[in-house]
């Protein structure tokens, strides 16, 4: 898949269900969805997804630990940290806890620079509302191999593909100039 080719499309915003910001919620782990074949373990970010950006983060605020983590980036915050109610700065990079996408999203979309990692649900309310306020959406070509948490190796295929979501003029170029998928532009 080349980068060469960036569609465009045009999103009409969801509204929000009551305009406020859900609590955080505080832990329940960094995860992917779990089911009875998939017990709730952390799953993170292989580094080759890093290396195709090719960017330096400021902030992570979804951090397992910098010791368990590839992500490049300045400072982090833990669950000890709360990092949804914790202040942002800079581009942060978002693979946020997988039962509370939206309010992280919500978050990102607000602070207005990064780049987020979810699954591509664009059946469901969160998705649509995030890829309408996002700058590039970018669907993966193929499924991520997420590393397991649990024995620090890449196991398995995910349940779904995954998209990226940027916001912020660096976010988004360094999205579409990496490769990892189909993206487009976002009108609103």
């Amino acid at each position: 898949m080349t980068n060469a080719t960036t569609h465009t499309i045009k999103a009409h915003s969801a509204q929000t269900s009551n305009g406020e910001t859900a609590p955080s919620r505080r832990g329940r782990g960094f995860t992917h969805e779990s089911g009875p074949h998939n017990p709730n373990i952390e799953w993170y970010t292989p580094a080759a997804v890093f290396n195709a950006l090719g960017v330096e983060f400021d902030l992570d605020p979804c951090s397992p630990g910098s010791a368990l983590s590839n992500v490049p980036a300045v400072s982090c915050f833990t669950i000890d940290d709360d990092g949804l109610t914790s202040p942002w700065h800079g581009m942060c990079w978002v693979n946020p806890p997988y039962d509370d996408t939206d309010t992280w999203l919500e978050k990102l979309a607000a602070h207005g620079d990064g780049i987020a990692l979810v699954f591509a649900r664009t059946d469901t309310k969160w998705a649509h509302k995030a890829m309408a306020s996002a700058d590039v959406v970018c669907f993966t070509a193929g499924r991520i191999k997420f590393i397991n948490g649990r024995t620090g190796r890449p196991q398995g295929s995910p349940g779904a593909g995954s998209m990226f979501l940027a916001w912020g003029e660096r976010a988004a170029r360094a999205l579409r100039q990496a490769d990892l998928g189909l993206c487009f532009f976002v009108l609103s």
